[in-house]
């Protein structure tokens, strides 16, 4: 059955994983970031190789190396939200101050807080290009942040 992508909430931890697996991410600290209004789409994408063939007259196109999405997160100003603090400063960050990971999860508790077995996408990389929205008489008060993946993306279920 389909359903909306309504009632999903984003956690940050201010660090990589020791693995990309469920335990790894288990192990970090996570902070919910409230205000959540968008997020792209994780993945991975690969380039391709051309591989000419003079003989037929065909170019075939082979799988090439992969790297994570480049994806925008967008959130709604809340104030004194300690997750937003820590985006807006992973996001201004440079070099390895912006590395970080995000949990994206359905929870199934009050206030949508992640349950047991509750349905997890876990991913690492690094935060960039933090933007406040424009102001005017059509906006709202919030933020963009990038987040580039660097590994895959890591389905899970929510621990007890």
């Amino acid at each position: 059955m389909s359903q909306s992508q309504i009632g999903k909430t984003i956690y940050v931890a201010t660090a990589l994983p020791a693995t990309n697996d469920e335990p790894g991410f288990d192990a970090l600290t996570w902070v919910k970031v409230n205000g959540l209004v968008s997020v792209g789409s994780l993945g991975v994408s690969h380039s391709n190789i051309d591989v000419p063939d003079l003989q037929t007259g065909f170019t075939q196109g082979v799988k090439g190396a992969g790297a994570g999405n480049d994806v925008s997160i967008v959130f709604r100003r809340v104030a004194s939200d300690t997750g937003q603090g820590n985006v807006k400063t992973l996001g201004n960050a440079g070099g390895p101050a912006a590395v970080g990971s995000i949990k994206i999860v359905r929870g199934s508790g009050a206030a949508q807080a992640p349950a047991t077995n509750d349905p997890v996408q876990y991913a690492q990389g690094y935060f960039h290009s933090y933007a406040e929205n424009e102001a005017s008489d059509t906006s709202y008060e919030g933020f963009t942040v990038q987040f580039k993946q660097n590994a895959a993306t890591v389905d899970a279920t929510e621990d007890a």
